[in-house]
């Protein structure tokens, strides 16, 4: 006799096998009365683990960390007048905010690193050889993936490092591209398209 339902992972419109994820860890909620038999964390009905569920609950900051009118008047002057490269370190709380880029692993390093190569590259068809000097700072805000704010130091042979404002669009399919790459200072930044 064949079985009424499905079988235990396949797909029942077509039969294939379904991708499973593994669980790995269970949570236990008490309960304030226990099914006769049920084993803790696990679920009554089958005996399988329980799934992974994470509780949400609304966060409130201390009083002493709500951004006061000048703080956010504060960080949207600097962040207009400076295109997005100078901002308070506070700006990355503000809902759309840009704020600093934390550089903490290898994967952020090789990211901003390779967005720089890119940067000087574009900027380099001009008929001029910049390399690489030093990073000054990152700053990131989320847009459709993040939208980088990158200042730093490159050479052209033996001369004086010029310092580069570098904005740079990275989506959620890792697709990178440079919005611009200008020599000069924070408020000229974005006026001039390189």
């Amino acid at each position: 006799m064949a079985p009424v339902g499905p079988r235990r992972g396949r797909d029942d419109v077509d039969g294939k096998q379904k991708k499973t994820v593994k669980e790995t860890s269970t949570v236990h909620r008490p309960t304030s009365k226990a099914s006769v038999g049920a084993k803790r964390g696990r679920d009554d009905g089958d005996g399988k683990p329980k799934k992974t569920v994470k509780e949400t609950s609304t966060v409130h900051r201390p009083p002493d960390e709500k951004l006061t009118d000048e703080q956010i008047h504060e960080y949207y002057r600097q962040f207009f007048r400076s295109q997005g490269f100078i901002v308070p370190d506070y700006g990355g709380r503000l809902c759309g905010g840009v704020g600093p880029y934390s550089m903490t692993d290898k994967y952020r390093q090789k990211l901003v690193k390779d967005m720089i190569q890119k940067s000087l590259r574009i900027y380099n068809r001009k008929n001029v050889n910049f390399e690489f000097d030093k990073l000054v700072s990152v700053n990131a805000g989320a847009v459709a993936g993040l939208m980088f704010y990158i200042t730093f130091n490159a050479r052209s042979g033996d001369d004086a490092p010029q310092t580069f404002y570098s904005k740079v669009w990275k989506t959620f399919n890792d697709y990178i591209k440079v919005q611009f790459c200008v020599i000069g200072n924070a408020q000229d930044a974005g006026t001039s398209q390189a």
